[in-house]
């Protein structure tokens, strides 16, 4: 009976003993199950802005990756605009000396006529108008060209003539001389006449003309004009005359 109480008295006292030790295991699981859950929180937290940071880095990469792409397109829009700038500036430039080595209508003066080539840009509602125009600037550029001519040939006469009345000799030749070349000026027409089929950049077209006067004509008219007039019969020297024009004449061919 005594071994027996005793053997009770034994379990009692590990049972007393066993219950303080199994109340702070469960403390400590539960401190450490609070403390494993914190960590655990922050480990969330941390990588929900991990991954955050990383979103907006990747939007910011993108952006600016789209605003390079946008200025390499800009720049490059800007080298392909200054590049058709240029080439077509050449090829304006290419077309000016073309049309000045190739000119519609252009002549030079030879042997038997003086020539003169008019160029006009005009809208299409001046058409009509145009050739008018063009024949009158045209004809004015030939008389010019025939005025210093001639002023060369009576310049080259009178080298070779010697007369008392000289002057009053320049005067009547000059004047006769004028005379006739206004008059054939005035009944000078185009030779060529052509015209670009489409308008420019600009909307304008251009129209090419030339006209002509015979060399012979200006010297046969003048001589025959001063012929005529009898006070200027012993004073002019037709042969001398005709030498120095054809003279003048052939050297500005």
């Amino acid at each position: 009976m005594k071994k027996f109480s005793l053997i009770a008295t034994m379990v009692a006292m590990s049972l007393a003993i066993a219950m303080p030790i199994n109340a702070q295991s469960r403390k400590d699981k539960k401190n450490a199950k609070k403390v494993q859950w914190e960590m655990l929180q922050q480990q969330q937290k941390e990588e929900a802005e991990l991954r955050h940071q990383m979103k907006m880095d990747s939007l910011k990469n993108v952006q600016r990756e789209k605003d390079e792409a946008k200025a390499k397109a800009a720049l490059e829009q800007e080298k392909q605009a200054a590049k058709q700038a240029q080439r077509e500036a050449e090829e304006e430039q290419i077309r000016k000396m073309n049309m000045v080595a190739e000119m519609p209508c252009q002549t030079y003066d030879d042997a038997d006529w003086f020539y003169a080539t008019g160029v006009k840009r005009f809208k299409a509602s001046q058409t009509n108008l145009t050739p008018t125009t063009l024949l009158r600037s045209t004809r004015q550029q030939l008389l010019q060209k025939l005025q210093g001519k001639y002023q060369q040939v009576i310049d080259d006469y009178f080298d070779q003539m010697e007369t008392e009345d000289g002057e009053y000799a320049r005067q009547h030749i000059e004047s006769a001389g004028r005379q006739v070349i206004q008059q054939l000026i005035n009944e000078t027409y185009e030779v060529c006449r052509k015209q670009t089929q489409l308008p420019d950049a600009e909307g304008f077209y251009t129209m090419y003309m030339a006209i002509k006067v015979s060399k012979k004509d200006v010297v046969e008219k003048v001589v025959d004009t001063i012929s005529h007039e009898q006070e200027m019969q012993v004073r002019f020297n037709e042969k001398q005359f005709r030498d120095s024009a054809f003279k003048v004449f052939e050297e500005n061919k």
